[in-house]
């Protein structure tokens, strides 16, 4: 399953790369790519995915996701 997850507060490569790391330790997930410039990360995960959970993700950063599409 591909997300693509509209993140807010990223502003640096570090921004982008916390926000990678986050992703990254959510279970299922094989794949996170940032795109500083679109403020967006694409995850791809082995499991489906809600919203709500890839906005669990961020929970304990200062980033946040405005929206997700599949």
């Amino acid at each position: 399953m591909k997300y693509t997850a509209i993140v807010e507060g990223m502003n640096c490569n570090g921004c982008a790369n916390s926000v990678k790391a986050a992703f990254t330790q959510v279970e299922g997930v094989q794949e996170v790519d940032v795109n500083l410039d679109s403020k967006e990360a694409t995850i791809v995960s082995q499991n489906e995915l809600s919203e709500s959970k890839i906005k669990e993700a961020l929970a304990d950063t200062t980033f946040t996701v405005a929206s997700v599409k599949s």
